[in-house]
């Protein structure tokens, strides 16, 4: 009966990642992490199994996000020895000028977001370790297939564990991992993630809002006063600076419908360089199960 219940993955993460470096000889891997759970478990994994190729982990600074798990990572990655790499959007893509422009995100201009706050920021990282420093190098991420119905059943990039985004190999070892599995490997290993998960149940390294339950805010406004404080200094700034458009969404979680987060009607002309956004590895910020 046992047996039954028991998840065959098609493939082990150790099985993924041998593959990977057979058929292109990757030697350098850079953990994306969010200090979500997901990531945790698959930096602790490249960290244990490919300690020569492991070249740190990637934290991103979208410009809104918890304090508190900006300061988890930094801490974790000393504790482990792990090198950290930080990323953040250029000048003209910063959080203020992207809200005072185009208003706060929500599930249909997710996309648009997800571009300028983190995709763009990746893209030039590790483009420059290959193209300047000769690295044979890949992303490494914790994206999972079963980490919701709609990255199940929805989404396209959760069918195969290696990707190529604008050029670039984005790897996911635990693709076939679901949450029981993920939950006993984080146990087994003894693994820390970032304390916001204790009141929001996500890593909380982006408040962007796209993805926002109606309660989100009431809870910032209790453990974390800093970005609440923020988002209403936002809110206030779009109505005073921001462009018309940024004024029809000056509200943060504006506008969450199921039909825009299943269809994902989005905007994907704002970019001007061609990096394909691809919103499944925003991270655990952005989990939605509808």
């Amino acid at each position: 009966m046992d047996s039954e219940l028991i998840w065959s993955e098609p493939q082990s993460p150790t099985e993924i990642m041998d593959g990977v470096i057979e058929k292109y000889n990757y030697d350098r891997f850079y953990v994306l992490f969010s200090g979500g759970k997901d990531s945790v478990c698959v930096a602790d994994f490249i960290a244990k199994n490919y300690p020569k190729q492991f070249a740190g982990i990637v934290f991103t600074n979208t410009g809104l996000g918890a304090r508190d798990t900006r300061k988890f990572v930094i801490d974790y990655a000393n504790k482990r020895g792990w090198k950290i790499h930080m990323t953040w959007a250029s000048d003209k893509e910063r959080f203020y000028n992207i809200v005072t422009k185009y208003g706060f995100a929500f599930a249909g201009n997710h996309s648009m977001w997800m571009g300028y706050l983190k995709m763009h920021t990746w893209y030039y990282f590790l483009h420059d370790k290959i193209k300047k420093h000769g690295e044979n190098a890949c992303f490494i991420s914790g994206v999972r297939k079963k980490e919701s119905r709609m990255r199940n059943k929805v989404k396209k990039y959760t069918k195969v564990p290696l990707d190529f985004n604008s050029g670039l190999p984005y790897v996911k070892p635990f693709l076939y991992k679901n949450g029981k599995q993920l939950w006993d490997y984080f146990i087994e290993n003894d693994l820390e993630k970032t304390p916001v998960y204790e009141w929001l149940n996500r890593s909380g390294e982006c408040y962007c809002g796209a993805h926002a339950e109606e309660w989100d805010l009431m809870l910032m406004k209790k453990h974390d006063p800093l970005a609440f404080e923020s988002i209403k200094w936002l809110e206030n700034e779009i109505q005073r600076v921001g462009t018309p458009t940024a004024k029809r969404y000056h509200k943060w979680g504006y506008n969450k419908t199921t039909d825009d987060i299943i269809h994902q009607n989005t905007i994907t002309d704002f970019f001007g360089k061609e990096i394909e956004v691809n919103e499944d590895y925003c991270g655990e910020s952005c989990v939605v199960d509808v």
